[in-house]
């Protein structure tokens, strides 16, 4: 089938040789991790719009026209919530292509209408995804229980970030008062309803709070500001892919063992049958059950196949050079830091978990030192 890619998105260009075919833009792809990862840890969309547009970053379709990813003096080009929201829907971010989404009622009237979505044409594994699958489905799952309400009143730099470490639930940030008369409101970290679930009660000051992260955040990107530091951890990076993969291969060989057996049992049956040694109600029975076993082993061992076949291709289309140059990127960030803003920490931590006893656990998203 000869798919045809009608609009170029955000994120993806085109395939210098082939036709219709996405190829990621590295100057973008970080981008549109940052924010999916944003949405995915519950920052509204207005939220989101109002950092990009805040931080400079050209809509879309400033993109495509100028090329320009920030420019400090636009007067156009900003990003919108529609924009955004139409973004974060769209499966071309998993590798996936949709057609036929609108269709046109009548050439006279040339009204366009949404074609169901059981009616639409999606073919998977068209390009290289930018966007895990979990992440994709978890962004979507939030977008259809917020519906359009997805304006935040207050912008925490660590709102969705925070987590129970008992209970594994979000922590909540709320505005509280003291007891002195026309007392000013300051946000608290709370674990709400913590009774109903056994945990519990947290009250720290979150102002506080933000400012020893910081502190904290700071001082260990320095230490990872070295650049040795950094390729050992690529490197290590590179071997637990290598691992992965190893332990991929093993389970399609423990699976491929588990449905010669079940096939050898079939077939000692059925020649058990046709002998009446085993009686032919028993042997439909015992028959289905394998069958059934079998079809579920050969779904894994198909999903494992999928998984491996995108590790390997992932390793082996990464050029090494590009690879080396986003690392020296990220370490002249680390080099240049002043100042953290939300987009930034959230490609840096993965969560932070708070006990009963106000201890702190910060998990980053790259590896631990020795």
């Amino acid at each position: 089938m000869n798919i045809c890619v009608v609009r170029q998105l955000i994120g993806y260009k085109k395939h210098p040789s082939i036709k219709n075919k996405l190829v990621i833009d590295e100057n973008v792809d970080d981008i549109v991790r940052s924010i999916f990862d944003m949405y995915a840890n519950e920052h509204g969309s207005a939220e989101i719009v109002n950092y990009l547009n805040k931080n400079n970053y050209l809509s879309p379709m400033g993109y495509r026209k100028t090329g320009v990813v920030q420019d400090e003096n636009k007067t156009n080009y900003n990003w919108n919530e529609v924009t955004l929201c139409n973004m974060l829907k769209n499966e071309v971010y998993i590798g996936n292509t949709i057609q036929n989404k609108k269709t046109v009622v009548s050439y006279k009237v040339k009204k366009i209408r949404t074609v169901e979505k059981e009616k639409q044409i999606r073919v998977n594994n068209t390009h290289e995804p930018i966007i895990d699958k979990d992440v994709f489905e978890k962004v979507n799952s939030i977008l259809e229980k917020r519906g359009t309400n997805t304006k935040l009143k207050y912008d925490y730099l660590l709102r969705g970030l925070l987590y129970c470490y008992h209970c594994k639930r979000k922590l909540q940030i709320v505005l509280k008062k003291n007891s002195k008369r026309n007392s000013t409101s300051h946000p608290y970290i709370t674990c709400s309803d913590y009774r109903s679930r056994g945990c519990y009660p947290l009250n720290i000051n979150y102002e506080k709070f933000e400012k020893h992260i910081l502190y904290v955040v700071k001082n260990i990107t320095q230490i990872y500001a070295d650049k040795e530091v950094f390729y050992l951890v690529y490197k290590k990076y590179q071997n637990e892919t290598l691992d992965i993969r190893e332990g991929f291969k093993r389970k399609i060989e423990q699976i491929d063992k588990a449905i010669y057996e079940i096939n050898s049992n079939l077939d000692k049956m059925y020649m058990d049958k046709l002998k009446d040694i085993l009686l032919e109600e028993d042997y439909i029975r015992y028959s289905q059950k394998f069958v059934l076993d079998r079809t579920n082993l050969l779904k894994q061992r198909e999903e494992l196949e999928q998984k491996l076949t995108q590790t390997e291709e992932s390793n082996s289309t990464k050029d090494k050079t590009k690879e080396e140059k986003k690392i020296d990127e990220l370490i002249e960030n680390f080099l240049k830091l002043e100042q953290i803003d939300k987009m930034y920490l959230y490609r840096l931590i993965n969560k932070i978990e708070i006990d009963k006893d106000k201890n702190v656990y910060i998990y980053f998203n790259f590896s631990k030192l020795k």
